[in-house]
């Protein structure tokens, strides 16, 4: 199954080698307005799950990182256009699911 069909992913964690694609994440973008209170969201069901509290620090400090970025480099309200419409609504072009 494809779980991000906007962006193909390859992705590998540094520390424990363990790589990631489209299939089984999704990428959400710095620039996106949306993304800091995304990740509040996140870090408050983590909290509720019980995320050790180093995990839960790392959220915030991403969440810094991200409100940084938007200020001083970019940030846009969050779109889907054109010819992702089709990719990302109808599964046109998404391998296989």
């Amino acid at each position: 199954m494809t779980i991000d069909r906007k962006f193909e992913i390859a992705a590998k964690n540094p520390v424990n080698g363990k790589t990631y694609t489209h299939k089984d994440s999704l990428l959400l973008c710095a620039k996106d307005r949306a993304v800091p209170a995304a990740l509040r969201t996140y870090k408050e069901e983590c909290v509720k799950l019980g995320s050790n509290p180093e995990h839960v620090e790392s959220i915030d400090l991403l969440i810094a990182r991200v409100e940084q970025y938007q200020k001083d480099i970019e940030s846009k309200i969050p779109d889907t256009l054109g010819a992702e419409l089709e990719r990302c609504i109808g599964g046109v072009g998404v391998e296989s699911e």
